[in-house]
Parts: structure tokens; sequence; C-alpha cells
């Protein structure tokens, strides 16, 4: 429940004050009898309501008395945004803040005098959300709803879309599919969450990245280049990955998604799912608990990374896309979290992994996990704590996200918070910077963000599941940022 309080913004006049006489007369008396009433000057401007785009706030200038005829403009960059009438009520235009948050320049003149005040008129994330559930799968309103009211995501963010229940959409229907989907979607939505019931697999619209041979790919993926994207028949470079480099530990800074976004259309898709819709109203309830955690201080708990080609990092002069560079995103990943210092960090670099010997067997507390490599494989030795990420980098890790056996569909139902994976053989290239996704989480990016953020390759095989709102670090981001 959202509580409305005044915001109260203070501000000296523009200009000298002119008040006819001593300040000290009272509103009203005359300095002799043939002058007329003195009128009081405004010092700032005060507001009531939520500058939120589409709602009404109460504007009134400060001044001891009345300081008679005000005349009102709000500009947003030279545009007037108003009006705003005599009595200081504004309706706050629609089209304000679609991509990031706008700063409206309200000025008040009367008596003589100008009051000014900037204010930041945004939509609460909550509202840039599109759920997209399967009203013909039983269950998939159910967690749409258990997850908008988890975010406070209104109705009007809740978007059905009837399509198979199979976990694969055939490429045929995926135009139709996308029509649906992004006739839900405003100009200021900036995720779409798709939930248990809805597709994660398109299959033949993409061409492989070694053979051209079309194959089945990310849903979710496609969906991030929106309709203009959907006769796209190839892989591209992500126009929205921040550049970083493992072998240098030298990283570009996460950057806000409204920001992104006034360059670039895209849509951050990160799903709620899960073996069945109970399991993923758990996955939204684990979420929530983790919430609580980081604002009672207790998120905490043990960083695991596996790599798998020993304990000395390979050469830097290695390939982009090459088994090296996997190994790099793991001694990256190590080294960002031990350059930080918050947690225990686990390293192995045995060619078994966790929960095979020689590799420890048990990972108790595990809060994230990055490692390699074996196919269609989960190893059940974590006990993931509160809040716990993580993610295997091998080319089926999430081809099947709703059955225990690959990485990602095991975690899920084992008590993971949030994980991502491959739908399809993605190629190391084809795979997110595993480093980059936790150092832009370190730096106060969201789940979504961090994703989106951290792989080079767009339009492919990856799928997010989890709240791409979860934040681990937002109020106080352990790694400094611009």
């Amino acid at each position: 429940m959202r509580v409305c309080t005044p915001l109260i913004l203070m501000l000296a006049c523009v200009g000298e004050a002119r008040t006819g006489g001593d300040s000290s007369d009272s509103v009203g008396d005359t300095a002799d009898s043939d002058t007329a009433p003195t009128c009081a000057v405004p010092t700032g401007i005060s507001v009531v309501g939520e500058l939120i785009p589409g709602r009404t706030v109460n504007l009134a200038v400060d001044a001891v008395g009345d300081p008679g005829e005000i005349v009102w403009l709000a500009l947003n960059g030279g545009d007037d945004v108003g009006p705003i009438d005599a009595a200081g009520v504004w309706l706050i235009p629609d089209t304000l803040a679609e991509k990031k948050a706008n700063d409206v320049s309200v000025t008040a003149t009367a008596c003589g005098e100008t009051v000014e005040v900037t204010l930041s008129v945004d939509w609460p994330e909550a509202e840039r959300v599109a759920i997209v559930y399967n009203p013909d799968a039983d269950g998939s309103e159910a967690v749409a709803n258990a997850y908008a009211d988890f975010r406070a995501v209104p109705d009007s963010g809740l978007c059905p879309v009837a399509t198979t229940t199979d976990a694969t959409l055939a490429g045929a229907d995926y135009p139709a599919f996308v029509d649906a989907v992004f006739a839900c979607v405003t100009p200021h939505t900036q995720y779409i969450v798709p939930v248990w019931g809805v597709p994660y697999k398109v299959a033949d619209r993409i061409g492989d990245l070694a053979s051209g041979t079309p194959v089945t790919v990310s849903l979710d993926a496609l969906l991030f280049g929106g309709p203009a994207n959907v006769g796209r028949t190839s892989v591209d470079y992500n126009p929205v990955y921040v550049n970083g480099d493992s072998t240098t530990g030298v990283y570009g800074d996460y950057i806000e998604v409204g920001r992104l976004r006034q360059r670039e259309d895209f849509w951050i898709v990160s799903r709620i799912d899960g073996a069945s819709a109970d399991d993923a109203i758990a996955l939204v309830e684990r979420t929530r608990a983790a919430e609580d955690a980081i604002a009672a201080g207790t998120l905490d708990g043990v960083v695991y990374v596996d790599g798998n080609r020993g304990d000395v990092a390979p050469a830097d002069d290695v390939g982009f896309g090459s088994y090296e560079w996997g190994e790099w995103n793991m001694w990256g990943t190590r080294t960002v979290f031990e350059d930080v210092g918050l947690y225990e960090v686990v390293w192995d670099g045995n060619n078994a992994e966790f929960g095979t010997e020689p590799a420890p067997l048990e990972c108790p507390d595990a809060l994230y996990y990055a490692g390699w490599y074996s196919y269609y494989n989960y190893n059940d030795c974590f006990t993931w704590t509160t809040g716990a990420i993580g993610a295997h980098l091998d080319s089926c890790s999430a081809c099947d996200i709703r059955n225990p056996g690959t990485w990602s569909g095991s975690a899920l139902l084992d008590g993971i918070t949030a994980t991502f994976g491959a739908v399809n053989e993605p190629y190391v290239a084809g795979m997110p910077e595993y480093d980059q996704f936790f150092y832009y989480l370190l730096q106060g990016a969201n789940f979504g963000e961090a994703a989106v953020e951290s792989t080079v390759v767009a339009y492919w095989m990856m799928v997010w599941v989890g709240d791409p709102l979860y934040r681990p670090y937002g109020a106080s981001p352990p790694v400094p940022g611009e």
C-alpha cells in the first residue's frame, strides 16, 4: 500500500522580493490611505501528491499571507507539460517518463516575483512491468496474480495470451504471439515477465551460429527485441551489452535500464517459472524472503566458483568464445567476490565438479554459484540460502526448466531464487559473462539489468528465471559505480 505524504519543497525567490512596505506589516495593511493592499511574496512551492504520470497533484506557493493571482508554468526540456489551473491542480501528462524519469521545472509567479522548483516525475518500477500468462494453462493466472501481488503491479500490467501449453512455441505462431504480448506493452513498459504456462522456447526462427540451419532458441531472448525484430532470422551483437574484460578484470559500469532505453528499444525479459504453478509461486515467495533479508541486513552465504582447468588461470591471449574464455569467466567471478570481501569464496579448479571427488562434496549455505561443465547434469550438493543466484555453463543448462535433470531445472526445484541457462546449444560465445553479471549485481543492478548487460549475443539461447526486479544491493552497493 502506498501512503501519500505532503512533499514540501522550498526554494528562494527568483529576484528581489518587493513587499511595497515594511516587512513587519500584516497582510492587507496599507502604507497610507492612497496605496493598494500589499500582496504576500512567495518563498517556495509545496507539492502534495505522487509525481507519477497520469496522477493529479496539488501545488501551492508558500507565502505569509495572500499572494493574489498565481501564474503557473510546467516545462520539460522547454516543452509545456501543463496546464496547471489557478488553484494549482496539475494533471501530470501520461506521456512523461516513457524511458526514464523526467525533471520538470515548475514555476509560480505572484506578487511580481517568481519561484521555481524541479520535480522528478517517474513511473513506479511496478508500473513498468507486463506480466504475461497463458489462460489456457491451469495455474498460470494464479502465478501471474501472485507475482503482481508481491510487486504491486496494477491490473493493467496483467497480460493474458492464449497459446500452447507446451514449452516450445511453433515458429509459425511466433508473430501472432508477439502481437498479443505487445498489445499489452505501453510506451513506459521496461520489463516483460512471462510466467509458468507460457512457452519459453520457439522453433525454427533463428539460424544456428555454426551451420545457419534454423534451430530452437529462447522465446524470451527474441522478445527482448520486440515487434521490430519479429522477422529476425539470425543472432546479433547485443546492443546494450556493457563492455568488460575477464582477463584484466576491467568492466564498464552498470547502466540503469531507463538510460539504456533512451538509446535503444528493448525489453528486459525474465520469467517466473518452475516445475508447476505451485513451484513458480514458491519462487515468488523465495524472492519475498530474500528482500526481507536484504532489508534486515541478513543476506549472507558462501560463493562457490567451479573452474575445470586447474588452479592457474589460462593465458590471457585467448579468443572470444573459446573454452579458455569460459574458464576466464570463472576466474573473473572468483576475483570479483574476493576483491569485494563480503563472503567466503570457495574455488575448485578440478575438472570434477562440486559434488564429485576430488572437488568438495557438499556446498552448504550457497548464496552465489558460477561453474562448468557437464552436459544436462545437476549435482545435488547445494544447500541454497535465502536469495541465492547461480548458473552452470553448459550447452543444455536450461533445456528443461520444468523438470529435474538440467542444472537450472533442478536448482529451481532445490530452492534457488534465480538462475539462467541455455535452452539449446549456445556455444561458449552465447553464454553471459558470469563475472560481469555478478559485478553488476554488486553495483546495484537488479537481476534483469545484470542479465541483459552481461550477455554479448542477443536473440539466441538464454532464458532467465527469476524476478527481474530482484535487486540484492540497491540501497548500498558494495562496488562503486559511476
